[in-house]
């Protein structure tokens, strides 16, 4: 399927006269920042108005819904710049992220003559780790001392979940403090590209906003970037009695007067493909043509994005034999900050010759801003996919810019809805407007009852949750028995009769299920340690091992062998914290071809739980029984399927509709018989989906004693 982008262009504040910053006529922003031939404020409409909304306006909850590449970071940012008592908590979903924003706010805190050093700090739990160890002190007071001293503090979603959670504590200290003062000192959380996150972690957010409303002694506000939220979500805010705004770019297609280019136009191709790497090594003499003719004067550049690193390293090492003239280099996990600076700057470098195609994970999707004008992409959700495809055309001086979106041979239905979607115009050949194509992506890849299910089921018992957590501490109970009664109020507005009012219902669960509800993220099923020893250059990172197996050849190796490769590399224990990991292993090397991975578990059909969570004991991986003890026990949810088909687990994939990257396996136990499973965070949205199951869960498997 062919289709063509037109370009995008974004209006400028067309008013200076009666700007909702209050400029009076003199832009305030323009002795900063020059605006384009003909305009008045060099800012565009959506951050002018997000600005304002956050400095002057009633909402409490601001969504900044314009288009990637638009500039929302410097909307989100401009009161702290106008403002220097404005203080701003930026949440962001990767280290590399925090690291790209941390650069950013220097450049804008230059541009504005403010001093960067004085003001901005930056926070991830490596670096909260370094924190304590070099100052002897505690995480607790090394987040209290940046919360109070810094009015910009960069961090991630986790570590705001973990203090709000009362999980930093320190004994000179009360257990609330730090969770007061997360309250009480930022002006907005900003979550920033929120898109990316799951229901789980949509839903701890939305708990944990309730408990901040009930802190704080002045209004706040919280602002999502890069984010259209859904319907569900906006209903679920507003039911808890928050105001909500959503703030929109204003956009034409075609250079406009008032308008400055945002997007360049993109020739679109989208295909199904079986297999991505086979794919990208069957067309490679096209990605060569794109590459050596498309850039015009410039060197070619182009980007090729995969959900799997394993697919990643087999696509380097593909394209890397079929494309010699070609420098072919990857950003990924395994890839450190410093090497990953080099290749922009590679990226970047107008002078060099040879094209440049870059083979990257998601590690891209976020904080990256490449001058490319080819782009070949795996389809996600349809948030992290707009996303993608926005990564492409921000830069002119390209001849053509050409994109590929690859969507899954197992998600048929993505790529027969999106043509069912775009039937008028591809009959027509004619060009389509970015938000159409958006539109129609939203329809065709995004899921949102599965968001709307989970929330119904795991939201409530989530806030019970955090209600525990306050209650926990037994020498702050009375004094945080006032809140916790606000709370439970506010939880009962938010989600109604399905808020248990006792806690009773939360203490039954067990407590596999307590733990996987108060992580933010959810756990990763088998998170494991790697020392990659397959190239040159050792690397070092954490994987899921049961995405890991079928591609790569590995030893199990104890935490000592581990670390005494790493250590020398400038890695330490912080760097992989045992109690998030289920082992230490050593990669060899990578396969070119993926391997069937069987589980299986020594547990009968009589002893197994089917379609309800339960821990799974005795759980089997038959290429490498040397792992098998450290693999138990583990959250699972199991449904019966046909044994007698080996592919017969897929019909839950089809039936639920689950989007390429979920963590979907088939298990056999001792007696023979079938399952699809899942693990930790996705065994509770499958939970969550088991009213659609149906005749599924009404099949028993059978065992031998009968």
């Amino acid at each position: 399927m062919k289709l063509a982008l037109q370009p995008l262009f974004s209006q400028l504040n067309p008013n200076a006269q009666h700007c909702p910053l209050g400029c009076a006529g003199q832009c305030n922003v323009s002795s900063y920042l020059t605006p384009p031939p003909g305009a008045d404020c060099p800012l565009s409409t959506h951050q002018v108005e997000t600005a304002a909304e956050l400095l002057f306006g009633e909402a409490d909850v601001i969504f900044n819904c314009s288009f990637t590449g638009d500039g929302k970071s410097l909307g989100a940012s401009l009161p702290s710049l106008l403002d220097r008592q404005f203080r701003v908590m930026g949440l962001y979903p990767t280290i590399e992220l925090v690291e790209d924003q941390t650069r950013q706010q220097r450049q804008y805190h230059q541009t504005f003559q403010l001093d960067a050093s004085e003001r901005i700090d930056r926070l991830y739990g490596e670096e909260l780790s370094r924190r304590v160890s070099e100052e002897e002190s505690s995480r607790m007071v090394e987040l209290m001392t940046a919360i109070k001293t810094k009015p910009i503090l960069l961090t991630n979603p986790d570590i705001f979940h973990l203090i709000a959670h009362y999980r930093y504590r320190d004994p000179a200290y009360g257990t609330a403090e730090l969770i007061c003062l997360l309250a009480e000192f930022p002006d907005v959380w900003v979550f920033d590209e929120f898109h990316i996150f799951g229901p789980h972690e949509e839903t701890a957010a939305l708990n944990i906003m309730m408990l901040i409303r009930q802190m704080q002694t002045r209004r706040k506000r919280f602002l999502f970037t890069s984010a259209t939220p859904r319907d569900s979500f906006l209903k679920q805010l507003q039911q808890a009695q928050l105001q909500c705004r959503q703030i929109q770019g204003t956009y034409c297609h075609q250079p406009t007067v008032g308008y400055r280019p945002i997007l360049q136009g993109v020739n679109l191709e989208v295909v199904q493909a079986e297999d991505v790497v086979q794919w990208l090594d069957a067309n490679a003499s096209q990605l060569r043509q794109h590459l050596r003719e498309d850039g015009g004067d410039r060197p070619g550049r182009g980007l090729v994005v995969l959900n799997a690193i394993a697919n990643v390293n087999r696509a380097v090492s593909r394209l890397g034999d079929r494309l010699p003239d070609i420098d072919i280099v990857e950003i990924s996990g395994r890839i450190d900050r410093q090497e990953r600076e080099t290749i922009r700057a590679r990226l970047a470098d107008e002078t060099a010759t040879r094209p440049v195609l870059v083979i990257a994970t998601s590690a891209v999707d976020v904080g990256v801003d490449f001058q490319i004008h080819l782009l070949v992409f795996e389809s996600s959700n349809a948030p992290t996919t707009i996303q993608r495809l926005g990564r492409l055309g921000r830069h002119p001086g390209f001849d053509q810019y050409h994109a590929y979106l690859l969507t899954s041979a197992q998600t048929p239905w993505q790529l027969e809805r999106l043509q069912e979607e775009l039937a008028p115009e591809l009959a027509t050949a004619s060009p389509i407007s970015r938000d159409r194509f958006n539109q129609a992506l939203e329809h065709s890849l995004e899921l949102p009852q599965a968001f709307d299910d989970y929330r119904r089921r795991w939201g409530p018992l989530q806030a019970q949750g955090l209600l525990a957590q306050i209650a926990e501490d037994k020498f702050t109970r009375k004094v945080s028995e006032p809140l916790r009664q606000r709370l439970s109020e506010s939880f009962q507005t938010l989600w109604g009769d399905r808020f248990p009012n006792r806690q009773g219902q939360w203490c039954a669960l067990e407590t596999p299920i307590q733990d996987e509800l108060l992580r933010f993220r959810g756990g990763a099923a088998l998170q494991i340690a790697v020392w990659d020893d397959s190239g040159p250059q050792k690397r070092f990172y954490t994987y899921d091992l049961l995405r890991l197996l079928p591609v790569a050849d590995i030893e199990l190796i104890d935490r000592e062998a581990f670390f005494n490769q790493a250590r020398p590399q400038g890695f330490s224990s912080n760097s992989f914290p045992e109690r998030f990991l289920r082992g230490y292993v050593r990669l060899r090397t990578w396969r070119l071809e993926r391997s069937p991975l069987e589980l299986s578990t020594g547990s009968t059909a009589e002893e197994l739980d089917c379609c309800q969570l339960s821990q799974l004991e005795r759980l089997q991986i038959s290429q490498y029984s040397d792992l098998s003890k450290q693999l138990s026990p583990i959250l699972c949810f199991l449904i019966p399927v046909d044994k007698r088909n080996r592919r017969s687990h897929w019909t839950v994939f089809r039936r639920l509709k689950l989007p390429p990257t979920f963590g979907l396996y088939r298990l056999n136990d001792a007696d023979s018989n079938s399952y699809a499973c899942a693990f930790d965070r996705d065994a509770l949205l499958l939970e969550a989906l088991k009213p659609k199951l149906g005749d599924l869960c009404r099949r028993r498997p059978t065992s031998l004693i009968f």
